[in-house]
């Protein structure tokens, strides 16, 4: 009977520093934005706001960078919902992601 506490215990201890090992060996890692298919109307009027800002028919990189930090620094998530809300602004989301691109993904796959 103790044999088989001392093994049970064994191998509770084993896993714990395991765990614990492979977690100081992840990276820390920003959470990624949330991604959702609609906004709420609060958020929708957020987007609405800050667009008001800008002009859609004559738009630089620096204007669509500067929106665009600007709806994250909302807490706007991105996905279809924030596409669709510029959309129907008047706003060319395709234009807005040629000039300020999402940043790039880092490709870690082992």
């Amino acid at each position: 009977m103790k044999k088989h506490f001392f093994i049970i215990a064994l191998v509770g201890f084993i896993t714990l520093n395991f765990s614990a090992l492979m977690a100081q060996e992840q990276p820390d890692r920003k959470p990624r934005q949330e991604q959702v298919e609609t906004l709420t109307t609060k958020q929708i009027k957020t987007v609405n706001k800050i667009l008001a800002d800008y002009n859609s028919e004559s738009l630089s990189a620096n204007d669509a960078k500067a929106l665009m930090k600007e709806i994250k620094e909302s807490k706007i998530p991105g996905g279809k919902g924030v596409e669709k809300a510029i959309t129907d602004a008047g706003f060319d989301f395709e234009k807005i992601r040629e000039l300020a691109p999402p940043p790039a993904r880092p490709n870690k796959r082992r």
